[in-house]
């Protein structure tokens, strides 16, 4: 017999606990229902997030997403990269639905991913916009300006740089969830790239950083390969 949805997506007790960490209003914490129960039926043909984490699904994964806003408090047009399951893109939608002009563009580029995500933001009413398109094509296509752009688990900090450094050109922030070799990263990354960032220690514990950036600029001379 299945063990019961609640039981795979997440225990009363870790709700609880992430709700504590991140507060929401109820009208929020009912999108978020929705779209943890949509997760839990979609989970078993699709993998969205590693099946290890469905017990502490509320912890691990969406209160490690809602931190991220009372660090762009006024941000309103957010870029989530390599979305895969939603997070943090569809957590941060589902605060933002009912905010004049508030969007969230999630840019991910596998197609059963990208459908998900955009039953996601059906059911839930949240103001996510679904791009099934590479991370490159998007920012070459995208007009105007976004407040913010955000990736958790998506590649090394040398290679997010890159992706993000034209929309942090034209005025974006950039926030991107990291674990515990984040200063591994950083090290590396500055071998390519001027950047002066700041580094949160996550709420969520578990190691997790969060590396916040204004400027983002290509170093003119970068380390010569060794052979």
């Amino acid at each position: 017999m299945p063990k019961p949805l609640q039981a795979q997506s997440g225990s009363v007790a870790d709700k609880a606990a992430a709700l504590a960490l991140t507060p929401v209003s109820r009208e929020t914490e009912a999108r978020l229902d929705a779209y943890v129960d949509l997760l839990g039926q979609w989970q078993t043909k699709t993998n969205l997030v590693a099946p290890s984490t469905l017990p502490q699904l509320w912890t691990r994964h969406i209160a490690d997403s809602l931190q991220l806003l009372s660090l762009a408090p006024q941000a309103k047009l957010w870029a989530d990269l390599g979305s895969g399951g939603g997070f943090p893109g569809i957590v941060l939608a589902c605060v933002l639905a009912g905010i004049e002009g508030a969007r969230v563009d999630l840019v991910e580029r596998n197609t059963k991913k990208a459908a998900f995500l955009r039953e996601a933001a059906r059911i839930t009413g949240a103001p996510a916009v679904i791009h099934n398109a590479d991370i490159g094509d998007y920012v070459e296509r995208l007009e105007g300006r976004i407040d913010c752009v955000t990736a958790r688990a998506l590649a090394p900090l040398q290679m997010l740089l890159g992706f993000a450094e034209p929309l942090v050109k034209r005025g974006a922030k950039a926030l991107f969830l990291k674990g515990q070799d984040v200063e591994i990263e950083l090290t590396e990354a500055t071998k390519y790239w001027n950047v002066k960032p700041r580094i949160h220690s996550s709420r969520t514990g578990g190691g997790g950083w969060i590396v916040e950036l204004d400027r983002i600029e290509r170093r003119e001379c970068p380390p010569t390969k060794q052979t």
